[in-house]
């Protein structure tokens, strides 16, 4: 009955008002679209990286990223040609954690996907995602294949707490110590079995695309070119602890030791090389920007997730009615052609607001809210049609219900 009601009013409200009337609205739903769609407008947005004032360190606030030039560029003079490496990280998880993705602290970034290796935080836990090396048959053809091998440690990153961690990979499999103890091994896998030599970037606080920035302090970082066993791993964590540096890194395979000492500028020195310094930009650049990155890529099982989804579709649904409604009113059409051209008017303005997120650096362009988008436009179809047309029709679908 109160269905009826509506139905009534809103078919009688489509007969009585003018075309104008119609433009308002659907001008009006557009532009807010477009700008929602687009907000913040940041095309070259602020790197969020700040020197902490009181201590040693970086405090990553927000989108933003730490990149080094091509490290090692040289295969031959590549520090890990024997996929042997430990990872040293001094890290102060922010007081307030997200459960919106994996932030990612540490990248090693090739070029290649997927990514070489990454240290990451998923709400408190440490995650470590590694590229799988590829099983060749005689041919010369994969006969086994998974991307990723991940591994991790619950509760490692507790929020507003310093924390040192260590890894450790190699032929023997890979370790985990949290300040300066052994948490968890895991025989068999290396970290680096994917390497092959290909030249790579270090990138801290986010990953190549810009889709899984870490929030924190970063106070020192050391990467070795060998496994260390579990007695150095203790004192070199003890002599973080002490003096804020290890003191003998170059004995023990150290090819790259960054202290954020420098507590100003833009440059982060390698302790180690004179070569292979840190850059902090002034504009958030991801070095790898995805164009409707697909489904598969983006959707997790989480409420961020299921509340994107729903608030693309909803935002969608006044457009598929008052699209219909202009175009109705604005030319005669048979009901399938209006419903198709404003079906395909919308998707045209969906396709168009990623496509520009592309260069917006903090958004991204994902073929699921356009799938959304579209969901949104033919739910506002129907209702279109329910209310509009909830009577007997002619064959052109001219007239529809009692005019006031």
């Amino acid at each position: 009955m109160v269905f009826q009601i509506i139905s009534k009013f809103t078919c009688r409200l489509f007969h009585k008002k003018s075309t104008a009337f119609f433009g308002v609205i659907i001008f009006a739903i557009c532009t807010i679209t477009l700008i929602a769609g687009l907000w913040p407008f940041e095309f070259h947005p602020v790197n969020k990286v700040a020197w902490l004032g009181d201590r040693n360190g970086v405090n990553f606030y927000g989108q933003s990223m730490i990149v080094s030039p091509i490290l090692w560029d040289d295969p031959q003079k590549s520090p890990f040609q024997n996929k042997s490496i430990t990872i040293e990280l001094w890290v102060h998880p922010p007081a307030k954690l997200s459960d919106v993705g994996i932030g990612r602290i540490v990248s090693l970034y090739d070029g290649q996907e997927p990514d070489l290796l990454f240290l990451g935080q998923w709400k408190s836990h440490l995650v470590i995602w590694s590229r799988i090396q590829i099983i060749q048959n005689k041919f010369q053809k994969p006969v086994k294949r998974r991307d990723y091998g991940e591994i991790g440690l619950r509760d490692a990153l507790s929020k507003d707490n310093d924390q040192f961690l260590t890894i450790t990979s190699g032929a023997g499999g890979t370790s985990i110590y949290l300040n300066g103890k052994l948490v968890r091994a895991n025989p068999g896998y290396n970290v680096l079995s994917g390497f092959a030599g290909i030249p790579f970037r270090l990138m801290l606080g986010n990953s190549p695309t810009g889709e899984g920035y870490w929030t924190g302090y970063l106070s020192g970082l050391a990467i070795y070119n060998q496994t260390l066993t579990s007695s150095r791993v203790l004192k070199s964590y003890r002599e973080w602890m002490d003096k804020g540096y290890p003191s003998t890194p170059r004995e023990n395979g150290c090819t790259a030791l960054y202290l954020f000492n420098e507590r100003k500028g833009a440059i982060v020195n390698n302790h180690m090389d004179t070569g292979n310094q840190l850059l902090i930009p002034e504009v958030f650049t991801p070095f790898r920007r995805i164009v409707l990155s697909p489904p598969w890529h983006d959707f997790r099982w989480d409420r961020s997730s299921l509340q994107d989804i729903t608030i693309n579709i909803i935002w969608f649904i006044p457009f598929g009615f008052f699209g219909a409604a202009f175009l109705g009113k604005m030319k005669q059409f048979r009901k399938s052609t209006l419903y198709l051209t404003t079906a395909m008017i919308g998707l045209g303005l969906s396709l168009a607001i990623e496509l520009l997120q592309v260069y917006i650096p903090t958004r991204h362009s994902q073929l699921t809210d356009v799938i959304c988008n579209l969901t949104g436009i033919i739910m506002g179809l129907v209702l279109f049609h329910k209310m509009v047309f909830p009577s007997s029709e002619d064959t052109h679908g001219s007239r529809h219900c009692e005019e006031p």
